[in-house]
């Protein structure tokens, strides 16, 4: 999966709290295995993984990492 195929998905995922667009709107760094997410959202900071048929997001801050994938677009 290709950034803007990522990104994509990300704006064309219906979830909660409107994450998945944030995130789309935001600089990446290219990571091993995916992409870091640029800055915070309410403390949580974001890193994202190709997975096969879609991208997984890994939520990072308060408590236990949260772990959802979003399908390719």
């Amino acid at each position: 999966m290709t950034e803007a195929e990522a990104r994509a998905a990300l704006r064309a995922f219906v979830g909660i709290g409107d994450i998945e667009p944030w995130i789309a709107g935001r600089p990446w760094k290219a990571v091993a295995g995916g992409w870091s997410v640029a800055g915070e959202l309410q403390g949580w900071r974001y890193r994202l993984e190709t997975v096969p048929g879609g991208v997984r997001v890994i939520a990072m801050g308060k408590g236990q990492p949260a772990v959802w994938t979003v399908p390719a677009s």
